[in-house]
């Protein structure tokens, strides 16, 4: 495997004229203004309307101005593969009578083996094949069609992860349609604000889960989803044993339509058409976890230009790998590294609903598991369990990292315990498709490495910019980061403002991340640029005191917030702590007390005084966090704010 080398893009004479790669698309808002970019771009960098709102020849002399220095824009040595203009579809199923008038069928990848099992049920051990998927999805495409549902509408996949919503996924994708998936843990009110800001004409829901989608159509009468566009994700048999025993209502068995009762005669996908690559393939919904969550288009060549660059550098998965998937098929990291990128390596992937020890424990014991997709608070349910022991997991050879901060006092406490399995971890966010860095198994095993997120990917750009002064940082300094790839979102669904607000000129997308970068050029994530807290005009990154917080033997979990002070007019520091034990683990106010106080006094002597946590410590049985593994600040917030006004309201009370 070719490792990812350290790059600058050469510097460019001034009176040079770069000419568009041929890969490059420009969207038709822009065509008559190009004359010729100042900047090299990624290889199938493809600008969208709302990327920026200045015409393209104005856009390029904006950048002039503030132009970072060559050796500031950072990209990956290794060279950029060829990026397919086609639908996710026909790139992962191509068929040998595809045609069209500027291509013929070509394989991104090695010939598949169609009756390998593909997809497995960690559960039961039911399995897909390659082959099966595929007729199975043209099948139900088929049914689709045959209920009046047409190419481009939007369809709603409200489910655990299960082989019933890879093929509805890939069902809707044949169709020429919108996947949307929704966060299996959401509330009616919730999926309610997704279903409405998407415009989904049609669902996909786990039985279990019908009394939530129910219970949000009856909260707003503007949402039409009638009962024959709703559509169960198990298969005949399933819903007659949830019938039997009770687990579905007899009515709703009557009302709903489940996958085998919609399968027709495979139809053919979709034929691709000019420009159908630019078009949205999914609308995945951003965490929120700053408000209501966004809507984010991910074009049909954001996913292939993303499976692409990872069959680059990522670590090669083989024929003989099993990949253990139980991040949410709804995030966009489960989406593409669990469902799609497998599909072009031939390997298998075992699919568990979601994690729990036992289960995960049982599958990797059974099923061989070779290499997992983790988050953080994973890691740590496994560093702390009991059970480990009793099972097998000899087999992992590596875990992966994603979709939250990762510390590398978590890594190296991981590692102790269990020697032969390799942690490492990769970055990126729905708005990139996701992943941006990666750090493989060879480099992470270089002491220093743990922590750090990886080198850029291939066809990605990416620069460090402070958000004071506008200008590019030095190696070492912090700035937020800013990318810029095929893998770029369109932007934002029907929010032309958010999106324009996160896209500098040029097609830069400001992550919103802090991140610095080493000689080596491997990044590091150091926070976050709206979770700073800002005490006295110093700022305090959040993330920092959590990874400190992280080490101390008697504390689990931790979140870290900002709460404002009228006294002393600003923010101050709080951390909201889980005990190890748990609270019952300190039965009495004083003991309690006496734990806070400790821990508060613990960080005062590791840490500058702007980072003490003023604010107090908060002990709480568990840190709110969405199934991606990120902490949610905002119920954090929500809390703080109830807890002073209790703490008002007593005092109200005492005086009367």
């Amino acid at each position: 495997m070719t490792r990812p080398l350290f790059n600058l893009v050469q510097p460019i004479a001034s009176s040079s004229k770069i000419k568009l790669y041929p890969s490059i698309s420009i969207s038709k808002r822009y065509q008559s203004n190009i004359k010729s970019p100042q900047l090299p771009l990624p290889n199938g960098y493809t600008f969208y309307p709302n990327h920026n709102d200045t015409p393209f020849e104005e856009m390029s002399k904006s950048i002039m101005k503030s132009e970072p220095r060559p050796d500031q824009i950072y990209q990956s040595k290794i060279d950029s593969p060829h990026l397919p203009r086609m639908s996710v579809y026909h790139y992962l199923f191509p068929f040998k009578k595809y045609k069209s008038k500027h291509r013929t069928r070509f394989y991104y990848y090695k010939e598949q083996n169609l009756e390998k099992p593909t997809f497995i049920n960690g559960l039961n051990g039911k399995f897909l094949t390659r082959k099966e998927i595929e007729e199975k999805s043209k099948s139900l495409s088929t049914g689709l069609k045959l209920k009046k549902i047409e190419k481009d509408e939007i369809g709603c996949l409200f489910g655990m992860n299960s082989l019933e919503w890879v093929i509805s996924c890939f069902a809707i994708q044949a169709l020429g349609g919108i996947v949307s998936p929704a966060n299996y843990a959401y509330q009616p009110a919730e999926l309610l604000h997704q279903l409405k800001d998407s415009t989904a004409s049609y669902a996909f829901v786990q039985p279990s889960l019908l009394p939530v989608f129910l219970k949000a159509l009856e909260l707003d009468s503007e949402i039409k989803i009638p009962d024959n566009k709703i559509f169960l994700l198990c298969d005949q048999s399933e819903k007659d044993i949830l019938k039997n025993k009770g687990g579905i209502e007899e009515e709703w068995s009557n009302r709903f339509l489940c996958l085998d009762e919609l399968y027709e005669k495979p139809g053919t996908p979709k034929r691709f058409q000019d420009g159908m690559e630019e078009r949205t393939a999914y609308l995945c919904y951003s965490s929120g976890t700053t408000g209501k969550g966004k809507g984010v288009e991910t074009s049909h060549h954001n996913i292939t230009s993303q499976v692409q660059a990872l069959n680059c550098c990522y670590e090669p998965i083989k024929y003989n790998d099993v990949i253990l998937a139980m991040l949410p098929f709804s995030h966009i990291y489960g989406l593409t590294v669990s469902i799609h990128q497998p599909l072009t390596v031939n390997g298998t992937v075992v699919i568990l609903p979601r994690f729990e020890e036992i289960a995960f424990l049982e599958a990797v014991q059974r099923f061989k598991v070779t290499w997992a997709l983790v988050v953080p608070p994973i890691l740590i349910a496994l560093l702390n369990s009991p059970n480990v022991e009793k099972y097998d997991i000899s087999s992992i050879r590596g875990l992966m990292s994603g979709a939250a901060p990762l510390s590398s006092d978590l890594v190296e406490a991981f590692e102790k315990k269990f020697p032969n399995i390799k942690v490492t971890q990769g970055y990126g966010l729905t708005e990139t498709s996701p992943v941006s860095n990666v750090m493989n198994i060879e480099e992470s095993k270089v002491k220093g490495r743990n922590g750090k997120i990886g080198k850029i990917l291939p066809t990605y750009q990416a620069r460090l910019v402070d958000q004071l002064t506008g200008k590019d940082v030095e190696p070492f300094d912090r700035g937020e980061l800013w990318l810029r790839g095929p893998s770029v979102m369109k932007g934002y669904w029907k929010n032309q403002k958010a999106t324009s607000e996160v896209f500098a000129p040029g097609g830069w997308y400001k992550t919103g991340d802090i991140a610095t970068i080493d000689k080596e050029g491997y990044f590091s994530i150091v926070d976050r640029v709206k979770e700073l807290i800002k005490y006295k005009g110093f700022q305090v990154p959040p993330a920092e005191l959590e990874a400190l917080l992280l080490t101390h033997p008697e504390i689990t979990d931790v979140g870290v917030i900002g709460v404002y002070s009228k006294e002393q007019a600003t923010e101050l520091p709080r951390a909201y702590v889980v005990p190890k034990g748990g609270i019952s683990s300190l039965p009495t106010e004083k003991s309690k007390n006496e734990f806070s106080l400790k821990i508060q006094e613990w960080v005062a002597s590791k840490v500058s005084n702007q980072k003490k946590l003023r604010g107090g410590v908060i002990l709480i049985d568990i840190i709110p966090k969405s199934p991606s593994g990120k902490i949610l600040r905002k119920d954090l917030r929500a809390l703080s704010i109830r807890e002073e006004e209790e703490r008002v309201q007593k005092g109200r009370i005492a005086k009367l």
